[in-house]
């Protein structure tokens, strides 16, 4: 093994640990919010960094090829750039009228410098499971679509937590409607897994930035961790 193996895997290790979940809100509209206070070079640079995230995330494994529109992978990715994203914002509570005026995605979106949405793209699940029962087999196989898609899910945030970009993985709630797939022209018929929240790190005073409840919960790895020494005879 190389002098430097040890040091990369320490490095790896340590962003593992270093990234956190913070769910970052701003109600003003984008001339006051954080990545406003990036000068349009920085702010490029840094939609660059996100972009080549992307791409790179894509060495994430999966299993089998999906076969869709001529591409192996099973997963399908969006890029939602500042400008859109205080776009939809503006207009969230007139395209979705029926929601809480309590939704938090406007201020997320306000917020944050860019948006990621991740889709996996079932292979034989249906929306309506009683007209479509898959084989066990089918299962297995949207199954693993679904963990190759997670897989690229955490390569993405641990990239940008390397560049020292803040991440939140959110459901996507409304994101994952059919009215806002056509406002934003999502033309597949994938599966909303993440919506990734990329925040800039910019401080500002008009921020606010919610750390995951989780994360101080998680248990030391020997309660979920079993050594497996001889099979049972």
């Amino acid at each position: 093994m190389s002098s430097d193996a040890p040091t990369d895997v320490q490095r790896i290790t340590a962003i593992i640990k270093q990234r956190q979940t913070f769910k970052v809100l701003a109600s003003l509209p984008s001339s006051e919010t954080t990545a406003q206070s990036l000068t349009e070079v920085q702010h490029a640079a840094a939609d660059a960094q996100v972009v080549q995230a992307i791409r790179d995330a894509g060495w994430a494994p999966f299993h089998y090829d999906r076969a869709a529109g001529g591409m192996a992978e099973p997963w399908r990715v969006e890029w939602v750039p500042r400008a859109m994203c205080r776009e939809v914002a503006a207009h969230f509570f007139d395209w979705f009228d029926d929601v809480k005026p309590s939704n938090k995605l406007p201020s997320m979106l306000n917020a944050c410098g860019s948006l990621v949405l991740v889709s996996w793209l079932p292979q034989f699940a249906s929306e309506d499971s009683a007209a479509d029962s898959p084989s066990e087999k089918q299962r297995q196989i949207d199954e693993e679509h679904l963990a190759a898609t997670s897989a690229y899910v955490q390569n993405l945030m641990l990239i940008l937590t390397a560049h020292g970009f803040g991440t939140y993985w959110s459901s996507g709630g409304q994101f994952r409607s059919e009215k806002m797939r056509r406002k934003l022209g999502v033309d597949h018929d994938g599966r909303l897994l993440a919506a990734v929240f990329v925040d800039y790190q910019v401080e500002r005073d008009s921020v606010e930035r919610l750390p995951g409840k989780l994360r101080e919960r998680r248990s030391p790895g020997q309660q979920w961790f079993k050594s497996m020494d001889h099979p049972r005879v």
